[in-house]
């Protein structure tokens, strides 16, 4: 297995909390990227269907590598993080696939479902129709927040027989226990980003009903301001669950990581408020997944000072170098595989 060497993240004077790391990242981040990628229609295995887009470089020859990236909740194509991994990867001759899962960008008006934060049958969709377009490519995973654990979830439902050709993974700030990530949005501090969440969510199912047609439906009509009350109350029902807690047992990642049988990186920061990092000590690691904590970094934010990299964007850069470690046999000094069974506990990673 391989290890990336990161550099130690440093935060921006600017933004050294956790929640402007959170937010300012987000608006820094926003720049607009040129749009050059084909778009494709993935049909679904219970015949729903989405959209990915897909960036291919001048460089990029047949059998070349390929990163699939994952959007998180209420996020597209065109959020921060996945745009300018894309563009990123793009430019080191990796070709990208972003992903827009059900509901959301480009699959809005065409899925007839929503998104569910464990689909991993989804992923396999994906992942099988760019294996049709590429067969001889590697592939790489790449999710962020929500995203993340479905990629993981991913991985672990596949267990010592993962698909031949994804060969790499990395899940940024991945929720991979959900009911302890529905408590935690529930806190004080944190009720901004769940309050973001559930206006998205509301403003998106009043469009949807407007314009999908056949589109799956309860016929709420009271909308729920708390997130796990909307899980509840619509999206657990539209998927044949019970309510919220069934949901979040079945859809989280977290039974699942000591069954990944491909080299994958977790990063996550300690002081993320939206995913909070002391659920990851309560889940056994498998061998191949390497767990990198930083002290700081907020959810998805990693904005720093700068001095290493070509930008701030701390993670972009660590997502380009995992990547892309896996055509180059990168093998640094400090690598070691360490059972799950001897694994410290993660306070003591030594990414810290």
């Amino acid at each position: 297995m391989l290890f990336a060497d990161y550099p130690p993240f440093r935060p921006s004077r600017l933004l050294n909390s956790a929640h402007l790391q959170t937010v300012g990242a987000y608006f820094i981040g926003r720049q607009a990227l040129p749009y050059k990628a084909i778009k494709h229609v993935v049909q679904l295995h219970d015949d729903d269907r989405i959209v990915i887009h897909d960036d291919k470089p001048g460089s990029w020859i047949t059998g070349d590598r390929i990163a699939i990236l994952f959007h998180g909740l209420c996020g597209s194509h065109l959020s921060p993080v996945v745009a300018r991994a894309a563009e990123k990867l793009g430019r080191r001759g990796i070709r990208t696939i972003r992903v827009d899962m059900r509901g959301f960008g480009d699959s809005t008006y065409i899925s007839r479902s929503h998104l569910h934060g464990g689909n991993y049958q989804d992923a396999v969709a994906v992942v099988e129709f760019v294996h049709r377009l590429s067969p001889l490519s590697k592939i790489s995973l790449v999710g962020f927040s929500l995203g993340g654990n479905i990629v993981l979830k991913t991985l672990g439902v596949w267990g010592q027989e993962p698909h031949p050709q994804v060969d790499s993974a990395i899940a940024i700030s991945p929720p991979v226990d959900l009911v302890h990530c529905s408590w935690n949005l529930r806190q004080h501090g944190n009720r901004l980003y769940e309050s973001y969440f559930v206006s998205m969510l509301q403003a998106q199912l009043r469009e949807r009903r407007r314009k999908v047609k056949g589109l799956v439906d309860n016929k709420l009509s009271r909308f729920p301001n708390r997130l796990i009350h909307w899980d509840d109350q619509f999206t657990a029902p539209c998927w044949g669950y019970r309510g919220a807690m069934e949901y979040y047992e079945d859809a989280g990642s977290a039974r699942q990581l000591n069954q990944v049988n491909v080299p994958t990186i977790i990063l996550t920061a300690q002081d993320d408020p939206v995913v909070p990092f002391a659920m990851y000590s309560e889940y056994e690691l498998s061998e191949s997944i390497e767990l990198i904590a930083t002290k700081k970094g907020g959810h998805l934010g990693y904005y720093s000072q700068g001095a290493r990299d070509p930008d701030r964007f701390w993670m972009d850069w660590r997502i380009c170098q995992w990547v892309t470690a896996m055509d180059e046999d990168f093998k640094p000094a400090t690598a070691r595989q360490i059972p799950a069974r001897h694994r410290p506990p993660v306070s003591s990673n030594r990414w810290l």
